[in-house]
């Protein structure tokens, strides 16, 4: 029998939050999907849909209302920070301000779950984070001041922090906001870089469809009607549910061009 590949199951989850003024505000439901091994999947929705909602939901930042979220079979609501953070490597849109910081004490903090952080930096330590600056293509940069690097340079180090976190699952949320173009393009090959040659699964969310129906190999679409799909590019483009989602007056998705246009 082949083994369970499943890294991730929502399992009947809504997302929301209770808000103590206006009570419960469910933002999608009954959500049911996996993430396998070697997954590479874009989260894709209309602003203010609850892309992000739903990526701290997975992570244990922000609890699911209803539904189980497994983590390898596990309820994330029976495992610790560090447990989640040994099977999820989370990259948020939140800033790094410190001015004191490195790129190379950044990507050392990726190594808190086992322990280094809080405690003595060892050799395995210091070889991850070099190999991590090696794997993105940023070990020049690895001793200037985080805050002295572009977005593109920083979004690298980041990459590299949750690669020596040494999780077999990448969450990314915009990580290729503020980036140029061909910024954007670099930051999607390394991604498909770490699922084809690093067995690494990546979840990302990300406004620029074009670039991700391109690049991934599973969707996840957010609805404002509560929905939530997924399945195969090539399905979620056929079956019209990319359509169903985003298209409004005057604009609507082509399914032969896999691009917005004008109508």
């Amino acid at each position: 029998m082949e083994p369970d590949k499943t890294l991730l199951e929502l399992a009947g989850v809504d997302t929301g939050y209770n808000n103590s003024s206006t009570g419960i505000k469910v933002l999608h439901s009954d959500i049911r999907c996996k993430v396998k091994k070697g997954e590479f999947i874009a989260l894709l929705g209309p602003n203010g849909v609850g892309k992000s909602s739903l990526i701290k939901t997975i992570t244990g930042m922000l609890p699911s209302l209803t539904g189980n979220v497994l983590i390898k079979g596990k309820d994330i609501r029976h495992m610790s920070n560090r447990e989640i953070a040994s099977e999820v490597a989370v990259v948020l849109t939140d800033k790094i301000s410190d001015t004191y910081l490195t790129a190379k004490d950044v990507v050392l903090t990726g190594r808190y779950p086992y322990g280094s952080f809080l405690g003595k930096v060892t050799k395995v330590d210091i070889d991850k984070v070099i190999e991590g600056f090696e794997v993105v293509g940023a070990k020049s940069i690895m001793n200037r001041y985080f805050y002295s690097l572009s977005d593109g340079e920083k979004q690298k180090v980041l990459l590299a922090r949750a690669l020596v976190q040494d999780t077999p699952l990448i969450i990314l949320d915009e990580p290729t906001a503020f980036i140029d173009s061909p910024g954007k393009i670099q930051i999607m090959s390394l991604l498909d870089q770490l699922v084809n040659n690093h067995n690494k699964s990546v979840i990302i969310t990300t406004h620029d469809t074009d670039m991700a129906l391109k690049n991934v190999s599973t969707l996840w679409l957010l609805g404002f009607n509560k929905e939530f799909y997924s399945g195969s590019v090539s399905s979620m483009v056929e079956q019209g549910i990319i359509n169903r989602v985003f298209d409004r007056d005057g604009v609507s998705f082509n399914k032969n061009s896999l691009r917005f246009e004008n109508i």
